[in-house]
């Protein structure tokens, strides 16, 4: 998917939101954000994905700041207080009709959880909800049979807190080979590999790094490990909004979980602002 204008003020805010929160000086703050502006200038911005826009984000902070993790409580909290609802949570699934189900629609309002577009999260409301919202684009009954006759699974995961929606989904899935990919390097409240091993995800599925330093998972920052199993597993499923925006026209059968959350994303797939959506992008026909 590429970018488009919008997008630029998008990542500016995005920028200014995490200087903010950094409680960096006015000044540096100024300074850094025309530093991001300069640089859009000198890139093919439109020819990029939006998250490759994102990635010019963190190269500038790591630049400036180094390597620190400005979302590490944030990430940290919003985990714990999904894990203290793990258990009822899992006897909710559990004692539903259809679990499979059940736990997809927990891991895709799950997805809510994100700092980056800006909007309002009510965590709990949306959880209650997602049982009995209808999705914008329902692809579900094709992701329950593919599952059914699937040896392996990869689920590349997205934001913290949704992560631990992501294991009970990994949990309740009867697959025999199971992987969950996390973003190699701090980007936002997305969930890397010390998250991951905090929630238990390597309890119920082998967890693996993308090799993305930004936030999606970008095909040409990808490592030799990850490429083999995005390619080989018999089911892949993307978490997010990022995720999509940088998977979208990857040439195999992925399924995107998300909910939509800004205007341009929402467009491009044909739905309104805040919809739910399970998406089965086929792979390009063979020449």
């Amino acid at each position: 998917m590429r970018s488009s204008i919008e997008c630029i003020p998008c990542n500016i805010n995005s920028l200014i939101r995490i200087l903010k929160k950094a409680n960096i000086d006015s000044k540096i703050q100024e300074e850094l954000v025309k530093g991001y502006m300069e640089k859009l200038l000198k890139l093919e911005t439109f020819e990029m994905t939006p998250v490759h826009m994102g990635r010019e984000i963190r190269k500038l902070l790591l630049k400036s700041l180094g390597k620190v993790d400005l979302y590490k409580e944030i990430k940290d909290s919003s985990n714990e207080l999904l894990l203290s609802l793990y258990d009822d949570l899992k006897v909710e699934v559990m004692k539903s009709p259809n679990p499979v189900e059940t736990a997809l629609r927990f891991s895709v309002a799950g997805n809510i959880i994100d700092f980056a577009p800006g909007h309002e999260i009510n965590l709990m409301k949306t959880l209650r909800d997602s049982t009995r919202t209808a999705f914008a684009i329902d692809h579900l009954e094709k992701l329950s049979k593919d599952l059914q006759n699937a040896k392996s699974l990869l689920l590349i995961g997205d934001n913290c807190g949704e992560a631990v929606l992501d294991k009970l989904l990994l949990e309740v899935i009867d697959v025999p080979v199971k992987y969950f990919a996390v973003r190699s390097t701090p980007v936002l409240n997305d969930i890397t590999l010390r998250e991951a091993k905090l929630i238990g995800m390597d309890k119920v599925a082998t967890v693996i790094e993308s090799g993305t330093d930004a936030p999606g998972t970008l095909l040409d920052r990808i490592t030799p490990e990850f490429k083999e199993i995005l390619y080989n597993s018999d089911v892949v499923i993307a978490k997010g909004q990022g995720n999509f925006e940088s998977l979208s026209e990857i040439d195999r059968g992925i399924y995107f979980l998300l909910m939509t959350k800004c205007d341009i994303v929402s467009s491009y797939v044909g739905v309104n602002k805040g919809s739910f959506v399970i998406i089965k992008k086929e792979p390009k026909l063979q020449k």
